[in-house]
Order: structure tokens, then sequence, then C-alpha cells
């Protein structure tokens, strides 16, 4: 408890530093982890040597540039004894899979401490959007271990992990239970709500605060929370590979990168993505020493901001994620189109409750509605006739009407069958 304590008076202290300290600090563990890895880490010794790079050509921030990219896929090929490091026994250490969203769950391991400063940073990221210490926090997302702690015993910061794997109902049930004041959801398992209780979700609890993270949350989901519910809605963002990313303030300015914790980069190829301009997310962990990731490719799409957030934090911003690099329409003619824009063609709709994009075919896309009424003929020529003047190209526009009664892990509304493997 007193370590705890400690470690989380730092983290919040950071949040009091100028840009320019958090940068030193930064780059200060950016060293360490690059010698360490170098010494210690099979995998990206080799990765070094390769290029013929030592440690001491990383120094800066800047200096990342002249390592590769690594993908999953180099860290599966590699096999977890040259990924961990040297002395590091995974049976003590604790795993976490990745969702396996894109098809490749992946295990990650981290030992007690490590553990300790996510949760801790995982707390900070709560204290900063008002999580006061008679809050009660519902999480419904991935099943984690959650013992309880002193303080919650006390009824400080009550908090608990709702199984995705439970029947829907006792999901309800559960949330009943706690009425939650603070509600934390992946968008895909909020939808399976809200469609499951006909939008009367409001009747069971009355949070104040709705936290997503996981997917994008969509605009039609959106509508239905604020008409549901009386609320302010947060969105994080992280990846069990580097624990939580950024987390979006009361300013509602952008998301604030944790520094502190990682290094993150948009590139747009090989290159910084300007501010303003969407780019592919490459993280680099700076306080895992396990199961380091440097220069790892997330696959999610962000974009940076340049501006200062109003709220006064030293903490860079960047946009919402808008998707992985996979969620990309791949067009007739070889040109790739960002899936997102279709989801604002359907927000006039209300009757939709769940929808999921499938591109079957290079001239073939397919539309899953589970919707509150019938078929209704009018709209869906709409609904076509809005997605033929958003992709500008001649595709076959199908649309399918579909019962999404519950999704026990997070699925992509976008899903590319025809792109190339």
């Amino acid at each position: 408890m007193i370590r705890d304590l400690a470690e989380l008076q730092k983290l919040v202290s950071n949040l009091r530093l100028s840009s320019d300290e958090l940068l030193h600090r930064q780059e200060s563990k950016l060293r360490s982890l690059i010698a360490h890895a170098y010494h210690h880490i099979p995998y990206y010794q080799s990765l070094f040597q390769s290029i013929g790079l030592s440690p001491k050509d990383i120094r800066t921030v800047d200096d990342l540039k002249h390592l590769p990219i690594t993908a999953k896929e180099d860290l599966k090929a590699a096999g977890l004894e040259r990924i961990i490091a040297e002395g590091i026994s995974p049976a003590a250490c604790r795993r976490m899979d990745t969702s396996g969203s894109s098809g490749e769950p992946f295990p990650v391991y981290l030992t007690s401490q490590e553990m300790r400063s996510r949760r801790l940073l995982e707390f900070r990221s709560l204290l900063s959007i008002g999580f006061h210490p008679r809050d009660r926090l519902s999480v419904l997302g991935p099943e984690h271990l959650h013992p309880i702690r002193f303080h919650q015993r006390l009824g400080f910061y009550r908090s608990e992990n709702i199984s995705v794997f439970l029947p829907i109902e006792m999901q309800v049930r559960q949330l009943g239970k706690m009425r939650p004041t603070i509600f934390w959801a992946y968008p895909t398992l909020l939808r399976a709500l809200l469609h499951h209780t006909g939008d009367h979700l409001n009747k069971i609890i009355r949070p104040r605060i709705l936290i997503t993270s996981a997917e994008p949350l969509d605009e039609i989901t959106k509508e239905r929370v604020q008409v549901v519910w009386d609320l302010e809605r947060f969105n994080f963002y992280g990846a069990v590979e580097v624990g939580r990313i950024a987390t979006e303030c009361p300013s509602h300015e952008g998301l604030h990168v944790n520094t502190d914790h990682l290094i993150l980069e948009c590139l747009n190829g090989d290159r910084p993505a300007e501010p303003g301009k969407p780019g592919t997310v490459v993280a680099t962990t700076l306080n895992a020493l396990a199961m380091p990731f440097i220069r790892y490719r997330l696959g999610d799409i962000s974009t940076p901001i340049a501006k200062k957030c109003s709220c006064g934090s030293p903490l860079p911003l960047i946009g919402p994620v808008q998707g992985r690099e996979d969620d990309m329409i791949h067009l007739p003619s070889g040109k790739l189109l960002s899936s997102f824009g279709l989801q604002f063609i359907l927000r006039p709709f209300n009757w939709i409750d769940q929808f999921r994009f499938i591109q079957k075919g290079p001239d073939h896309l397919l539309l899953q509605l589970a919707t509150q009424g019938g078929l209704h003929e009018d709209f869906l020529s709409k609904i076509k006739a809005g997605f033929l003047e958003y992709l500008k190209e001649p595709m076959q526009v199908e649309i399918q009407i579909v019962n999404f009664t519950r999704e026990d892990r997070k699925f992509g509304t976008f899903v590319n069958l025809s792109k190339p493997r």
C-alpha cells in the first residue's frame, strides 16, 4: 500500500512538469531501455547488429527513426525465448493475451512491478476525469483478475469487472446491483446492452460518466447514448502490449499521451505524420523491461494534435483512434478509402440498433443491420444511394438484416474479406 501511494504520487507529480522536463525524463528512460534490450533480449540485439547500430546511437526520441519498426509477426516468428529478457521466467510473470481481433492473439508477459505500474497509471487516468472516492466503477470488457484492495473494502474507489462471457442478462443484473456512477465499456458490448434493453438501460443504471475504449465509438451509438443518458463521455486508448496510451480529459480537446510511460509515433509511411493528418501508431514502452516493445507497430490510425490542451497538462495530444490500417475499403480502381465515413450515412436512421460492414470482394460491399423493426425499403434505397455517392466507384451494395444478440469480444464494424493476404 505504501509503495502504491509513493508511485502514484510520482505519477501525479509528473503532470506538473514542463514539457521539456517530461522529455528529459522520457529520453533518460529510453536510453536505459535501449541498453537493457541490447544486452538482455536476443531479438533486439540481433536487430541492432543487423543494421550496424549500438545503444550509444539511440540517445533521443528522434534517434528512434534509425531503428526498423517491429510488427507482431516479427515477434511471433522470433519465439518467446528471444523476446523476453534473459533471467526472466514467464511462469513468474503475469500473462496477458491480446484480443485477437486481428486474427492473431499474442501473449504479453509482465512482472508484478510492471503490472502495478500499469494499474497505477490507469488509476491516474481515472482520477484525471473525476473519479471520486465514493464513485462506483463498473468495467465491461476483457476478463481480468480483480482483487479487492484495502481502500475498496472501506468503500472508497469501488470497482468491479463484469465478464463478457456472462450471459447478457447476468451482465445487466450485475450492473443493476452495482449501480455504477462510472461505466466503462467496449462500444461493441455497449451496443449489445442497448440492443438487449431496447434503449432502456437508463432504467437500470444512471452513470454520470461513460468511458469507452478498445474500439472507435461509432456515430450511431454516440447519438443513442445521448438519448439514453445525460452524462459526460470520455475516450481512453490503450493496448495489451503497451498499456494505457492516452486519455481524454474534461476539456475534450483530444487524448493526452502518457509520455512518461511510452513514446508514441504517428507515421505516414516512414515519416512522422503532420499535425492534423492521420498516421499509423507506433509505440515504444518505457516501463516494461521483461518484454519491452520498441517501435512496435500497433496498426491503429490516429492524428497528432500540435496545440496544447487548455487544461494545462504538459502531456501532448492526439485525436481519437479512427480505426486500424485494416479498416480500409479497397475500391475496384485499387484506391483505398476509410470505412469510417460509411457510419455517417447511417446516422439519420434511428431504427438501426447495430451494424457491420463486410467487403466481400473488390466490387462487393455487404451491410449487416440489426433493426428495431422490419425492412424499410425506402430507407434502404437511401442508404445504398448514400454509399455509392461516398464510394464514387461502381460497387454492389448488399444489405442484410441480422440479429446481433451479443458479442463476447470486440469486433470491427468493418471486415475486409477481399484484401490481399
